[in-house]
């Protein structure tokens, strides 16, 4: 979810038979940042709304053809997220209250107005239409989401579930039916963030490597690939800027963000205990962030009463959100081992990475985090729109130099996807 490019953040309109009220407001308001279309009658203020959307709509009450309570009434339904304010003038004060109170307008000005009043009125009616529409975007990636998540459970069950047979029945890997249903469940984690989807392919390449170095159980294999693919499924139930923060640095989140990241494991569980075939890899899901000594999440789990695969499961994932040199994170793993990690679970990490055929995915960056070599899986766009650098294009020095010196003149988005 992404508004602040959004044009219609920055304009008002501006409705006033005085033409000294819009000449003195088109002076004004773009020193605050916003872009002003002034009108002179209420019947020009609606062929602009039927247009183009904006931010904030300020009338005057007292005009000829029509009252400003009245247009705003009719802008009301064309443009019901837009703030509304009126100039007040011929209008009594517990008429203004009312209007407030039952919603009819956000706030009132009077005229003459004081330019500090009018900025502070101006900005909060636009921070008040970006919050509608971030809050409107999020419901629609919310479902969106939901009906992935439905989508992806019913092929799931497809493939759990036998023809014609009332009780589930769990296919084997080889079948096919759960590698895509899998894929069903990636895609959404790609689609909500790409960095969680790109861990969830790593991981699952490793745990099935981790299965024939450690000769597992058939079952145990399936329940360990199962809850690598799906180990942030929960992660979807929390807004995506926390999430944002959380996977580039925790120390940025408050106590109160950090308590729903780490609700995640168990909000995973849950949404997977639905499908019977998904059970015991959901209590995988559930425990793959207890550490070794107690200090981990949900449930403080120490040692091995932390299952076994959800001790094989953490390592990797931590591997997997790595993107330094393998020697530098296994160096920095087996430090931790006795403290957040099994050690033999450590160990057996050790024998089965070099092994391992690592997939291609992609991943979010800051576009400060550059640098010459890599290969960008989505293209970069200034604010205008027009296109930077393309899609597929293994960056140069050069290449970067070029978007930082257009970011320091004018910021463009800060985040970009390269292939890894």
């Amino acid at each position: 979810m992404e508004t602040s490019n959004d044009p219609a953040l920055t304009r008002v309109l501006l409705v006033d038979d005085d033409e000294i009220v819009l000449t003195a407001m088109k002076e004004q308001l773009p020193r605050f940042g916003f872009h002003v279309s002034a009108v002179n009658n209420p019947t020009l203020a609606l062929q602009q709304l039927q247009s183009a959307q904006f931010a904030v709509l300020l009338v005057d009450n007292e005009m000829p053809e029509m009252k400003g309570m009245d247009l705003l009434a009719k802008a009301a339904v064309m443009q019901p997220d837009a703030t509304r304010l009126l100039l007040a003038s011929g209008i009594r004060l517990s008429e203004l209250s009312e209007a407030i109170r039952t919603g009819k307008i956000y706030r009132y000005l009077t005229k003459p107005w004081l330019s500090e009043e009018l900025q502070v009125t101006i900005v909060n009616a636009a921070d008040r239409f970006r919050l509608l529409k971030e809050n409107d975007a999020l419901q629609a990636r919310n479902i969106s989401l939901n009906q992935q998540l439905s989508q992806a459970g019913n092929q799931a069950m497809a493939a759990v579930v036998g023809e014609g047979g009332a009780m589930p029945v769990a296919r084997s890997m080889g079948s096919g039916g759960e590698e895509l249903a899998m894929d069903a469940f990636n895609k959404m984690l790609y689609t909500f963030h790409p960095n969680l989807g790109n861990t969830a392919i790593r991981a699952v390449a490793i745990c099935k490597m981790l299965g024939e170095v450690l000769e597992l159980d058939p079952a145990d294999v399936r329940n360990l690939v199962l809850a690598a693919h799906l180990h942030d499924v929960g992660l979807l139930s929390v807004e995506i800027g926390i999430v944002r923060r959380w996977l580039r640095d925790p120390s940025k989140c408050t106590d109160e963000e950090l308590l729903l990241i780490k609700k995640h494991s168990v909000v995973g569980q849950e949404m997977l205990s639905f499908y019977e075939p998904f059970k015991e890899a959901a209590e995988i899901v559930r425990t793959h962030h207890e550490c070794w000594d107690g200090t981990g999440y949900p449930d403080k789990l120490k040692g091995e009463t932390i299952p076994r695969l959800a001790r094989l499961l953490g390592p990797v994932i931590f591997f997997c959100n790595k993107h330094t040199a393998s020697v530098q994170v296994m160096t920095e793993m087996e430090a931790l081992a006795d403290q957040m990690f099994d050690p033999d679970a450590v160990r057996a990490l050790v024998k089965a990475i070099p092994i391992t055929k690592m997939p291609q995915g992609e991943r979010e960056i800051l576009i400060i985090e550059l640098k010459a070599g890599m290969i960008l899986a989505r293209d970069i766009n200034n604010t205008n729109g027009m296109k930077l650098l393309p899609k597929g294009r293994q960056i140069s020095d050069g290449d970067i130099n070029r978007v930082w010196g257009i970011n320091r003149i004018t910021p463009i988005f800060p985040l970009c996807l390269v292939n890894c």
